[in-house]
Formats: structure tokens, C-alpha cells, sequence
């Protein structure tokens, strides 16, 4: 008996658990899924960059492609396995936060993409092709998450930041995202926001919040409706 034979991959297989190549998974979907398995975006989405997926089960990926994710709502999509890293505090957090920037006109696409180390909830303004976004959620793999702001031209900005209540004015002033040189072009960072706040200049590479909270969300959304347009938002998400 050949104890180096690769055990078939079945429907309670988790992606990433072990190397699965394209062809396994090729012959696993047609079996399941029929020779029109190529029809199915989640099924080639895995085929590609089964690491997007890790976590999940095949069953997981089949209940997919009958109801795609973008059909689901937040809720739904934390309540699968693998997302059990992430605390109950939280989850709340996300979805009011999520409920809160839907209001504002902007949604997450049903969907969060991902991949071994990182999977983020990508929020973009809807009815637009181009999809602005004004901030992601960034899911670790130990189940810890950050608030992650797209905040440009901030000089533009600094009568309102030097106005600001102090929690609202540290984002911009403490060292979180303090640009070190990561991301040089030239010799000069591509990614450093340069502004100026009470006489002081920053450099910034990104603007990261990480111990958030359901009761800091209007701040949050006070920041974001600065920098973008934001239709006028329900409080009853947040409370």
C-alpha cells in the first residue's frame, strides 16, 4: 500500500488545511458540480487563488455557487466557520459599521476577499462604475481587525482636523501609518500623505484605527463624511 498516496479531496475538505492543485480541484468540481463547472465564478475564483478562499469547505463553496455570496448579508457571511476567529465585540463592530456606511451610500459588494495572512471587507460608493473607497475593514489571520481610511488631500482638510475633538484629531496625529520609507520610488515613498496639523508636518503612509468600537462609529463616519459624500445617516444602526 502506498502510504504517500494523496487522499481524495470530498466536500468536508477545508481549503488550505493541506496543497491542493488546480487539477484536483478541476476533477472534484466537475464530479460534484457537472462538466459546466467552469460556469461558476466562486469555482474558478478557487481553481485560481484557492488561498482567497482558505477556511472554507468545498460544501461551503457549492452552497456558493447555488447562492451566490453577494446575495448574502454580513451577518450571514460571519456566521461561517471560518470566520469564528473573529471576537463577538467585534463582529458587532462590522456589521454596524457595515449597516451604517450602506446608509451613506456605500456597500461592501457581498463579498471579502482575502488571502492566507489578510482578508478584507472592501467598501465602495454604489451607483458608480468607478466605486470610490473611503475605508476597509482588514481581518488578520488570529481574527483581530483594524479600520483602514483612504484619506487624500488632508491639507485641504485642516481647518476641520485642528477643529476636531482630540480622538478624531490623534488619527492624524499619532504614529500609526507613520511613513518609514516603505514604499520607495525614485527615493521618494509613493503612498506618504504630506500635510500640516497646528504648525507640525506629518508623513503618513495610511490612516489605521485598531481598537474600534460600535460606540466610536460616528466618528468614524464623521471623518469619512469630510473626505467623501455621504448621503445623511440613521443612528439606529448604533444603537
Amino acid at each position: 500500500m502506498d502510504n504517500n498516496k494523496k487522499e481524495s479531496i470530498t466536500k468536508n475538505t477545508v481549503i488550505g488545511s493541506r496543497k491542493i492543485t488546480a487539477a484536483e480541484f478541476r476533477k472534484f468540481f466537475k464530479k460534484t458540480l457537472g462538466d459546466d463547472y467552469e460556469k461558476y465564478p466562486v469555482v474558478m475564483s478557487v481553481i485560481k487563488v484557492s488561498l482567497n478562499h482558505k477556511g472554507k469547505t468545498l460544501k461551503e463553496i457549492i452552497e456558493e455557487c447555488y447562492n451566490p455570496t453577494g446575495n448574502k448579508t454580513m451577518e450571514e457571511i460571519l456566521a461561517e466557520d471560518r470566520f469564528n476567529i473573529i471576537s463577538m465585540p467585534d463582529k458587532a463592530f462590522i456589521i454596524a459599521f457595515t449597516k451604517v456606511l450602506q446608509e451613506a451610500g456605500y456597500d461592501f459588494g457581498g463579498t471579502i476577499f482575502g488571502n492566507k495572512d489578510l482578508r478584507a471587507i472592501v467598501y465602495g460608493k454604489t451607483e458608480t462604475k468607478t466605486r470610490p473607497c473611503p475605508a476597509r475593514i482588514h481581518i488578520d489571520n488570529d481574527g483581530s481587525i483594524s479600520l483602514r481610511l483612504y484619506l487624500h488631500k488632508v491639507d485641504d482638510h485642516r481647518q476641520y482636523i485642528e477643529n476636531a475633538p482630540q480622538r478624531i484629531k490623534n488619527l492624524f496625529i499619532n504614529d500609526t501609518g507613520k511613513c518609514i520609507g516603505c514604499n520607495l520610488k525614485n527615493g521618494k515613498c509613493k503612498c506618504t500623505k504630506i500635510y500640516t496639523v497646528n504648525g507640525r508636518l506629518y508623513n503618513k503612509c495610511y490612516f489605521m484605527i485598531t481598537e474600534t468600537t460600535v460606540e466610536h462609529i460616528p466618528d468614524y463616519i464623521n471623518i469619512l463624511s469630510e473626505f467623501y459624500p455621504m448621503k445623511n445617516t440613521k443612528s439606529s444602526a448604533i444603537n
